[in-house]
């Protein structure tokens, strides 16, 4: 494998894994919204933007380089509908 198809692979793997993120961080936007707490819904809505601002990059710089840009499954991840689970949850993983 070249080194140019490591990087498109490395970049797919960051497009994959911060979408992700990204869609999780939107859906809990929602929940927090929904059970009273806009402020934080907003919150993570914005960073849930944010992510797929750096997605769009790492997708141009994959079409850059002359890949092709996948969508790939992803693992399900936990929903939660209590805020400080969330944040414990989320604080781990970051």
């Amino acid at each position: 494998m070249s080194d140019k198809e490591k990087t498109i692979e490395v970049l797919q793997a960051i497009v994959t894994g911060l979408s992700a993120n990204s869609f999780g961080h939107r859906i809990q936007s929602k929940i927090f919204a929904g059970l009273g707490f806009q402020s934080l819904g907003d919150k993570y809505a914005t960073h849930a933007a944010e992510e797929m601002g750096f997605v769009e990059q790492f997708m141009d710089r994959i079409l850059d380089l002359g890949g092709e840009i996948k969508q790939e499954a992803q693992e399900a991840k936990q929903v939660y509908t209590d805020i400080v689970e969330f944040i414990e949850a989320d604080y781990n993983v970051s």
